[in-house]
């Protein structure tokens, strides 16, 4: 079963659940089938394949691995991306982090209105109603879907980035946009996005360069930690050390 499972999870452009996998097994229990990817997984990282079984919220799909994005990445330059406005972006962004939400707290955020933006996202199944608010006129709440996970390779909602550090990774887009501004020269998001991984590649690579030295400064600190008799430990004799006539 190993193998069709292989099968299904690659020739598929989504992330399958367990759920709808067994339904290609109908005399399989899902745990049997749940073991089976998992056996798949452990296969893949024992032979060391290029690829793994990665779990998007829920499901499940055959991807490269992330050593390999930047290679593959560039294997897709220069195709034509569907991408979400700023205006998208930024109510995403909101209900992503400020769940279950109405579409008024958007709009007090944002200070305009999100009508149109909302019913965009609602059609790429990025959010989903999620109920009604106990408040005057029972508005409708937003929320992210499985969709949303699935686009930033999420398996869960908590493993979205911290607010602290998406701002200091636009600071750096920032730094860089000037940078290129400085020298007439104007970066793709693409182009932005590999200079960034270079430059967290290169501050790895110098904090594992400094390891040894610091085990040395260590070590040595260590070799010259030795005790030194006291003036009274001297006067009374108890030193087994001899100081040099």
């Amino acid at each position: 079963m190993r193998r069709e499972l292989e099968a299904l999870l690659f020739a598929s452009d989504q992330p399958l659940s367990v759920a709808r996998l067994s339904h290609f097994f109908p005399d399989v229990d899902g745990k049997v089938v749940r073991q089976a990817i998992e056996d798949l997984r452990e296969e893949y990282e024992r032979d060391q394949h290029a690829f793994s079984v990665v779990e998007f919220g829920g499901r499940f799909s055959i991807s490269t691995r992330p050593e390999h994005a930047q290679l593959v990445r560039r294997l897709f330059r220069g195709r034509r991306k569907v991408r979400l406005s700023k205006p998208a972006l930024e109510c995403l962004a909101i209900v992503a982090y400020k769940q279950p939400v109405t579409r008024l707290e958007i709009e007090e955020i944002r200070g305009v209105s999100v009508s149109g933006v909302l019913g965009t996202l609602l059609e790429r199944d990025l959010i989903q109603i999620v109920g009604r608010a106990q408040s005057l006129g029972n508005p409708l709440l937003y929320g992210s879907t499985k969709t949303f996970l699935d686009y930033l390779g999420l398996r869960k909602l908590g493993e979205l980035p911290q607010l602290s550090e998406l701002e200091d990774l636009l600071a750096e887009k920032e730094e860089l946009k000037q940078l290129a501004a400085r020298y007439e020269h104007e970066f793709s998001e693409d182009e932005l996005e590999d200079a960034l991984v270079e430059r967290e590649e290169r501050e790895n690579a110098a904090t594992d360069a400094d390891e040894p030295f610091k085990e040395i400064e260590d070590s040595e600190e260590d070799a010259g930690d030795t005790h030194e008799p006291s003036a009274a430990e001297a006067a009374n004799g108890d030193s087994t050390q001899s100081l040099p006539r």
